[in-house]
């Protein structure tokens, strides 16, 4: 009452006379003030009515003590003759609030009931538009009226957290701390037990019904109902779930932590008995830090299988890593720990080497499945623990009988994989259980050993279609859950080494869609590592570059293992390429673990090495790295020069010492083994004989060579093959000639960013003849021909008579001879030998390579005896 009084400018007299009435020492310690006092107070106020329409306003008035009910109701029994309107409010309770006084209340005639209600979407955009111009609060009333449901308070929060993040374009709106603390307050306003059933429905969650919040709350349903429709009816809730996440957030969030644990343990205790999932007890159990129960295990279990499979990975993770506190069964923790290494294995497999020691011990107790016992064997292999990985294989191996259809096919889908990589680990063994028994047989040779046929039918016996669809099939029929990366990679790598280039980017960037959608980081890297060998015998340097870096980024070096050689050699050799050498040398200063010297890895990592030494000057060291590379591939029986062509690269040692007999015999020898017949490796070892031959005899042969690099796709050794044929027509005197491959060289140089080591390859450093800006008018004069003029043009140039020319591109003579005529007028020469003089070639050198010179056309069996017999 005092308040009201001092809430208008009064007469001193009257604020006297009230502040008698309004004295603390007038109410009894009951509280119940004299009837005198009253009588006194609603007197000045019918007063003060006679002059003026005065308003009474009690808010919440369910709090108001016994002495304002009483004012209150004896006002309102004198307001039928008095300029007084009296206005109370409450906030809706399951059990009103002085009962008796409602009813006094309610009976007289000039009583009016209003129930307010949360505004419309029109209500909300009238209010909106106090913010905003109109329009745009006829655009942002929609979402605002969603998430606040109409309630003044919510959007008044909403508009302080918009003003508080500035500037925001669209049409959703910010939803922030302010919205928050606005549904806490809201809550507040009403019954503590309103307040505790919203916590329990922020904790259910999409679980919660009115049965079991009540269990859950010690409450009786029907007030539970009740509470929903009342907080329904504010504006907090639409069928009975919070309207926005961050309003059940804010509600959990009040909670104190021990208060919050336990009821989530009370919820999960809950959620079991009414036979609720496990996906929806196991985040219960890890809020409440688990339980003392028996089920608890089982349960953390099976929701750790179903965050795997929805690629929750830490998810997944954390309800391992809880049941295996809680678990006291060996058997069973060795199971929890394999799973909790798998889910750990996708995106940080460094982790899996703490479980490396008690999974073998496991195994030894018998207590590891045949399953988890092949995951054991990836871990020790990419971790290097070489001895550990052969106890495995040998416990595989004397269990073979015991194996399931599952755990034979997933072995036999990684074994070729595993047994290239790591040679070492499987040259004790004779066979390994699940590994494929139709193998093929150990070669005479020397190449590689028991495997199943795909891959090593490609490395060593060429391409079969049937090897290639087998690939595909594996690639399509199977998710990277289904089956292990080993045998994605396996097939992966046949297609590659089949130069099924574009098949395998395909499955690449599919497989790699996948790995990035389910968050498995491990098999992402290694995807960009596969990736990145792509590109490089595609001879795409940048691109190569870039999933190198990629792959090395997405894994830290310690993660990778001993594979960690595969990513850095790729890196090393397009860096190479680039003339990157301050870059790539830097790369030398990553730790390469002492395990990868028993591996594939190494000697993929030392012919990189030896590459950057050879293009550095350091020649003894170059050697030196290709000839381990020699002896590992010779010793591991992986002798392929498909796979490792190592005596080639000795060549490029022996040719910048001035050896070109021993360079003869290396490409030679290489020529000789199986495999050398795909059209890549033949193509970069003639390229390498013919740089070893006499000047006279070397455009032959590194014609054939560009021919062979241009169909493999391989656009860095084509390059390389151009410069040096450039190189031996300049030494010959065909100047003209030197000037149009070298166009086609330097091209491909631009191309594929390699245009530094294009300028040292080239004779005379500058072969074209200046600048870009100087090769422009001829360019320019090129295009003025159509397709089929510049293929004959080209024939022409290089020597070919009509007959030859129409022979090759399966035309009359006639015709050729009509292209020639409007060649020669377009580009203003009188006669053929005028052609080659600045004929620009296209960027593949296409229209060079398709042809060789009239009378020079050999394939290399015939080539191959007059060549050994001039050397």
């Amino acid at each position: 009452m005092g308040q009201l009084f001092h809430s208008v400018p009064l007469p001193a007299e009257t604020l006297r006379r009230v502040g008698a009435f309004v004295d603390p020492a007038t109410t009894t310690a009951e509280g119940v003030a004299d009837i005198g006092v009253i009588r006194g107070m609603c007197a000045e106020l019918l007063d003060i009515a006679r002059n003026r329409p005065l308003v009474l306003l009690v808010d919440d008035v369910e709090f108001a003590d016994e002495t304002t009910l009483q004012t209150l109701l004896y006002l309102q029994r004198r307001l039928t003759a008095a300029q007084i309107l009296v206005v109370l409010t409450e906030s809706p309770q399951p059990q009103p609030f002085n009962p008796e006084f409602r009813a006094e209340l309610t009976r007289h005639a000039c009583f009016c009931n209003i129930q307010l209600s949360p505004l419309s979407e029109e209500g909300v955009a009238e209010l909106l538009a106090g913010w905003t111009d109109r329009d745009t609060a006829a655009v942002l009333a929609p979402a605002y009226h969603r998430i606040s449901g109409g309630n003044p308070l919510l959007l008044h929060a909403l508009g302080q957290d918009r003003r508080v993040a500035g500037a925001v374009d669209g049409t959703e709106p910010v939803v922030g701390d302010q919205f928050g603390q606005a549904v806490l307050a809201c809550l507040r306003r009403w019954d503590p037990a309103i307040l505790e059933i919203a916590h329990g429905l922020a904790l259910l969650g999409d679980l919660a019904s009115p049965v079991l919040l009540g269990r859950l709350l010690a409450s009786k349903p029907a007030r539970v109902q009740w509470v929903l429709d009342a907080l329904t009816t504010s504006g907090l809730l639409r069928g009975g779930r919070f309207r926005h996440p961050a309003a059940r957030t804010a509600v959990l969030h009040d909670l104190a932590p021990d208060a919050l644990a336990e009821m989530h343990a009370r919820a999960a205790e809950l959620l079991h008995a009414e036979g609720a999932p496990a996906s929806a007890i196991g985040g219960h159990l890890l809020a409440a830090g688990g339980l003392a129960e028996p089920w608890a295990i089982t349960v953390l279990q099976e929701s750790a299988t179903h965050a795997l499979a929805e690629d929750r990975v830490d998810d997944a993770m954390e309800s391992l890593k809880l049941a295996h506190e809680m678990c006291d069964d060996a058997p069973r923790r060795a199971a929890l720990t394999a799973m909790l290494a798998d889910c750990q294995w996708r995106v940080n497999p460094a982790a899996v080497s703490q479980h490396l020691q008690s999974q073998r011990d496991a195994l030894r107790a018998g207590h590891l499945s045949e399953r988890h016992a092949v995951a054991l064997l990836r871990y020790q292999l990419w971790h290097g623990h070489r001895q550990d990985a052969q106890e495995t294989l040998r416990h595989l191996r004397d269990e073979r009988q015991r194996l399931d259809a599952a755990t034979t096919a997933e072995l036999a889908g990684c074994a070729e994989w595993l047994r290239l990589h790591f040679p070492v680990a499987f040259a004790e063994l004779d066979a390994a259980p699940g590994f494929p028994s139709t193998a093929t047989p150990t070669r005479s040779d020397g190449s590689l050993g028991p495997a199943t046929p795909s891959l090593t039918a490609v490395l060593a016996d060429g391409v079969t279609d049937e090897v290639i669809a087998r690939a595909e099939q594996v690639l399509g029929s199977h998710l990277l859950v289904d089956v292990g990366l080993e045998s994605a990679l396996c097939a992966l790598q046949t297609l590659v080494y089949a130069d099924r280039m574009d098949r395998a980017v395909h499955w690449c960037d599919v497989l790699g869609a996948e790995a990035g959608a389910r968050g498995a980081t491990t098999w992402h890297a290694i995807l960009s590592d596969v990736r990145s060998h792509i590109a490089l015998r595609q001879g795409d340097l940048p691109l190569s570059e870039r999933f190198a870096r990629e792959a090395l980024d997405a894994l830290s070096p310690h993660n990778w293992g001993v594979a960690i050689g595969s990513p850095l050699s790729n890196l090393l050799l397009a860096k190479i390429g680039m003339d990157k050498l301050d870059e790539a040398e830097a790369q030398l200063k990553h730790v390469i673990p002492d395990a990868i010297r028993d591996t594939w890895f190494w000697p993929l990592y030392l012919r990189a090495r030896g590459h950057l030494h050879l293009a550095g000057g350091r020649v003894h060291a170059a050697l030196a790295d290709f000839e381990t590379c020699g002896q590992l591939a010779t010793r591991w029986g992986l002798d392929l020069p498909t796979l490792l062509p190592w005596r080639g690269d000795l060549a490029q040692v022996y040719l910048r010492s001035g050896r070109p007999d021993r360079a003869r015999g290396m490409v030679t020898e290489q020529l000789a083994r199986p495999g050398a017949a795909n059209a890549r490796t033949r193509g970069i070892s003639l390229r390498l004989l013919g740089s070893a031959l006499d000047v006279k005899q070397r455009v032959e042969t590194l014609r054939q060579a560009a021919n062979l690099l241009q169909e493999a796709g391989d656009r860095y050794q084509l390059f390389l093959a151009l410069a040096a044929l450039s190189s031996a027509h300049y030494g010959r005197g065909e100047f003209n000639t030197s000037r149009v491959v070298a166009r086609s060289a330097t091209q491909l140089a631009k191309d594929i960013q390699a245009q530094a080591l294009c300028r040292r390859l080239l004779p005379g450093n500058d072969p074209v003849g200046g600048d870009e800006a100087d090769a422009a008018p001829e360019h320019e004069e090129l295009s003025r021909l159509s397709d089929a003029e510049q293929r004959v043009a080209t024939l022409a140039a290089l020597g070919h008579t009509n007959r030859e020319i129409g022979k090759k591109l399966y035309i009359t003579v006639s015709t050729v001879e009509q292209h020639l005529t409007r060649v020669y007028r377009k580009l203003n020469v009188r006669r053929r030998t005028e052609l080659s003089l600045g004929l620009p070639m296209d960027a593949t050198g296409s229209g060079l390579l398709a042809v060789a010179p009239s009378g020079a056309e050999r394939t290399w069996p015939q080539w191959e005896s007059t060549a050994v017999q001039a050397s």
